[in-house]
Order: C-alpha cells, then sequence, then structure tokens
C-alpha cells in the first residue's frame, strides 16, 4: 500500500514568528514513515510548513505518488490547515482514505471525525497502529477490533481498544531522514549557534511532572521511556556523516529530567569525536554543577528554561515543581558553562493578578537571559487546565484549533479568561514586557558585543523585526489604505 504522510502548513503567522520559531523535521512522521517501510509499505512524506507548497503543488506531489492512504500529523494551531488539505486530497482522488494523528486528534478525535476530513483518527503513539491501519486496508479488513484508533460507527465516533504504550524504544527503526529534504530546516533564532545544518534528536518519551498547564505528562500517561544513549548518538552519527548536520535540537520536553541519561548521552558525543553543538530544554529542579559541566563539554550551547512566573504562588498552584532560588542557581550555572539561554514565562493562568504579573517581569529582568518569551495562555488540549475547562463547559471543542494557537508573540486575545487582567490587557502586557526587556541599554550593549560571531547579526535583526512586527503590520496596512479594526488584534 502506497502512504502520504503529511505535516500541515500554518497559516496567520507572519515571517518574523516563523523565524522566531524555527522549523525541524517532522520526527513523528519520519519515525511513523521507519514503521510502515518495515512492513513493507511504501511511503512518501509531504512538509508543507517546510516547503511552502500551493495547494497545486501539493496537488501535484501527491498525484505523482498516487496514495492510498493519506495519514496527518495534526497539531492544534494547524489542525484547520490539516483538515484543508485532507479534504483537497478527498476531493481530488476518490476512494483515497485519510487518517488524523498527533496530540490534537489523540485528544479530540470525535471533533477531528466531525471535520468531515477524515476517515480515522490515530489515538496516541502511531507507529504500531499506523502499520496494522495500512496492512488492513490492504486486505479489506474489518477495522473496529484493531486497537489504537477512532473511527464512524452508526453515527457516532466509535473507539476501538486502547493500545498500550510501545515499552521499548529502541525497538521502532530509526527515523528516515532520507525522506525529507533537510536543507529546509532550521533552528530558531534563539536556539541556533550557527548557520550550519541542523536536525532534531528524541531521547524519550513522556514527562515525569504535572505541570497544570501542559499536556505531555498526560500525553503519554505520565510514564517515561527512554532510548539507549548508544542508539540515540548512533542517529546522531548518521545525520552527521550521511547529511552534514552539526547542530542538534533534542526534541524532550524535559531532556534534563533524568541527569544520568542525560550525562551518558554526553559521554558518548565526547568519545564520538563529532564537533557538534546542540540546545535542550532544561529544569531548574535538576540542574547541577556536575550536570551542566557535562552537557557544555558535549557541546551544549544553547537551552530554553521554564521559567513561566515571577510568583512562587502561581508557580506552585500550577505545580510546575520548581522554585525562584532553583532557577537563579540554573541561570548561574548556564552563565558558567556559557550557554545562552531562552527563559519561557506565561502571563494569564488561574491567580494571575496585576502583581504577579509585575513580579514576573522583574525576575525576568533579574534573571537577564539571553534571551526572553512572554506568552499569555492558550489551554492546551489534554493538559489539566484544558480538561477541567472542558468538563466546565467554558471551551466549544470544535473551536479549539487554528491562529488561537500561534503563541509565539501572538495577537489573539485568548478564547478564555483565566485570571483578574482582562485578555486585551494581557496581550498588551506580552507587548510591552517584551519590548521593556530587549530595549534596555544594558541588553542593547550586550547584545552589540556579540555581532560579529557567526550569525548574530541576522538573529538580531530578525528578533528586532518580531519585537516590533505589529507595529511594522500596522504601518504597511495604513500605507496600503487599509483601516485597522479598533476592536481586534487581527485584521
Amino acid at each position: 500500500m502506497k502512504v502520504l504522510l503529511v505535516s500541515p502548513a500554518l497559516k496567520n503567522m507572519d515571517v518574523y514568528q516563523v523565524r522566531a520559531r524555527g522549523c525541524m523535521p517532522p520526527l513523528n512522521l519520519l519515525y511513523i514513515a521507519g514503521a510502515l517501510a518495515r512492513g513493507g509499505h511504501e511511503v512518501r512524506v509531504l512538509d508543507l510548513y517546510a516547503e511552502g507548497l500551493s495547494d497545486e503543488e501539493f496537488l501535484a506531489r501527491a498525484r505523482a505518488f498516487g496514495p492510498d492512504l493519506a495519514a496527518f500529523a495534526t497539531y492544534t494551531a494547524s489542525f484547520d490547515m490539516a483538515a484543508a488539505g485532507a479534504l483537497l486530497l478527498k476531493k481530488s482522488f476518490p476512494g483515497l482514505r485519510t487518517a488524523a494523528g498527533g496530540i490534537h486528534a489523540s485528544y479530540l478525535p470525535a471533533q477531528c471525525l466531525r471535520s468531515g476530513a477524515f476517515d480515522f483518527v490515530v489515538v496516541g503513539e502511531g507507529e504500531q497502529t499506523i502499520l496494522e491501519l495500512a496492512d488492513a486496508l490492504a486486505v479489506k479488513k474489518d477495522l473496529y477490533g484493531l486497537p489504537g484508533l477512532v473511527l464512524p460507527k452508526d453515527g457516532k465516533a466509535f473507539a476501538t481498544p486502547q493500545r498500550p504504550l510501545i515499552e521499548d524504544l529502541d525497538s521502532l527503526p530509526p527515523p528516515d531522514y532520507g525522506l525529507i529534504d533537510l536543507s529546509k530546516y532550521y533552528l530558531g533564532i534563539t536556539r541556533a549557534v550557527s548557520t550550519a545544518p541542523a536536525a532534531s534528536v528524541l531521547t524519550m518519551r513522556g514527562c515525569p511532572y504535572h505541570c497544570t498547564f501542559c499536556s505531555h505528562h498526560y500525553g503519554y500517561g505520565g510514564r517515561l521511556r527512554k532510548r539507549a544513549p548508544a542508539r540515540v548518538v548512533a542517529e546522531m552519527r548518521t545525520l552527521y556523516d550521511d547529511y552534514a548536520v552539526r547542530e542538534f535540537q533534542f526534541e524532550d520536553p524535559s531532556f534534563t529530567c533524568d541527569p544520568a541519561h542525560v550525562r551518558e548521552i554526553c559521554r558518548l558525543i565526547k568519545a564520538s569525536g563529532m564537533k557538534i553543538s546542540w540546545n535542550c530544554n532544561v529544569r531548574a529542579n535538576t540542574a547541577s554543577d556536575e550536570l551542566f559541566s557535562e552537557m557544555a563539554a558535549a557541546g551544549c550551547r544553547r537551552a530554553l528554561l521554564g521559567v513561566e512566573s515571577g510568583s512562587q504562588a502561581l508557580l506552585d498552584r500550577m505545580k510546575k515543581g520548581i522554585t525562584l532560588d532553583a532557577v537563579r542557581r540554573t541561570m548561574a550555572l548556564t552563565r558558567k558553562y556559557g550557554m545562552r539561554v531562552n527563559a519561557a514565562f506565561i502571563l494569564g493562568t488561574p491567580g494571575e493578578t496585576r502583581e504577579t504579573a509585575r513580579q514576573t517581569y522583574e525576575f525576568a529582568r533579574e534573571l537577564d537571559p539571553d534571551y526572553v518569551m512572554f506568552s499569555v495562555y492558550i489551554p492546551s488540549p489534554g493538559g489539566e487546565l484544558f480538561d477541567r475547562l472542558a468538563s466546565e463547559g467554558r471551551l466549544d471543542l470544535d473551536k479549539v484549533y487554528g491562529a488561537d494557537y500561534i503563541t509565539v508573540y501572538s495577537e489573539r486575545e485568548p478564547m478564555v479568561e483565566l485570571s483578574e487582567v482582562p485578555a486585551g490587557e494581557l496581550l498588551a502586557l506580552m507587548e510591552s514586557y517584551t519590548r521593556g526587556f530587549y530595549l534596555r541599554p544594558a541588553y542593547v550593549l550586550k547584545r552589540l558585543r556579540t555581532l560579529l560571531l557567526p550569525g548574530e547579526l541576522s538573529r538580531v535583526l530578525w528578533g528586532v523585526a518580531l519585537i516590533f512586527s505589529h507595529q511594522l503590520r500596522v504601518l504597511k496596512d495604513r500605507l496600503a489604505g487599509k483601516k485597522l479594526d479598533e476592536n481586534s488584534w487581527t485584521y
């Protein structure tokens, strides 16, 4: 059977937001492609976000392959684009079957089916389910006993038995990078060290923490499963030797949650002789001098630190599991070992007040990271807060997707207010805090001293453009004679 795997594009995202976010390989689809190929199926991957294909180009590429099944990765921010792409294929290829998988489809399968774009939803980890689905479709086998699916039955969404998690991640075939053009991918402006080719690597699945705003814990039943460090580094070696990759991004939501695992990966990277740089997500409660020393020696140059708030009371309410003092110690360690840090903060979670928001801004200034990211909280499907709001009927689950979930310097008011700070004011605070942090004379001087480093001037210019992108669009529209809707942050 011929299976087309599609990663959808994002709309309503300007070029500055795209550059800040970066564009990394669709690891989820590459793993699934490996499983399908090992099962004897012919596979193609189309990454519409990376390639920027028009509808006509998308159809032409699909037509050249002639798929029997088209499976779409779904993310909440791009679900509308995934559904539109699936409908386009269904209209153009009579008899084609379509499937949705990924985090959004897994949490909201009935809503996915109601879109009319998909015949099946693959729930949870998809490698074994999509393989069995393709096998069954090839021989026209009944699907209602196949674990891990949601599909229509008698006019309703029918869930087949739940599929267990994959216990041995090393049993999976490695991602098939030969199915994509790695030259199309690049790190976000806060993650990149140089302009060298970059790729993503995953060392584990799951997250042991219980942050109320996040879905990573709930997405895998709260259980952490790790790949063997030797397998991780062997995959990096293949990318290094065969694809000239010199920068890596570890995609694990909590890369440092198991320091012993990280230290072994670092030891093997050093032993490999690869000359690389890499970035990862770090947690303040697991940071230590020993760990950061090993990471820096193995090539770690950039880190994302989820701080979330400058109020300890809010951090406790979020079940973040860190303290402000631990964050301070972590920042000191990153400076000691030459790692640049992007500190991420969330505004507007339950309990937020104007005073706690001010504390967050002041804490960001105190920490003085290399980069800072303020976002207005949007309920994430699968997270504790999302589930609570859904059970209370405060969310329309049929409308949970799209531009509301573009969180990189978003201009969309949150769909539901959870704090005493009004939605419009939260957006204004996000914008003013971002400008206030980056336009400090001390920060500007710090950045100026780095401009001669490879790629730094470009990153600084993209960052400035992102900060002022709202004003740039206002000016552009006014010059074009368009009238700004004063009651909206969109046009």
